[in-house]
């Protein structure tokens, strides 16, 4: 079953690329090997992303949703 991840590509004080998770990844949550896998795989889409983005001037941060 897959499921979602929503986030947002923001900038930290310093001006560099910060991913804000905003879905409820804990709370007691039982994941077994391969959905850690898929899991790992969004986070580094997530990384690469924030990265590659020009948060420039007028940038606006904005929802995502992925789905691992």
């Amino acid at each position: 079953m897959l499921k979602a991840l929503e986030y947002r590509l923001i900038q930290d004080r310093h001006k560099k690329p910060l991913v804000m998770i905003e879905s409820s990844l804990g709370n007691g949550q039982e994941l077994h090997p391969d959905q850690l896998r898929s899991l790992a795989a969004a986070l580094v889409k997530m990384a690469d992303e924030a990265e590659e983005l020009d948060m420039g001037k007028g940038y606006c941060p904005s929802r995502h949703t992925i789905t691992y």
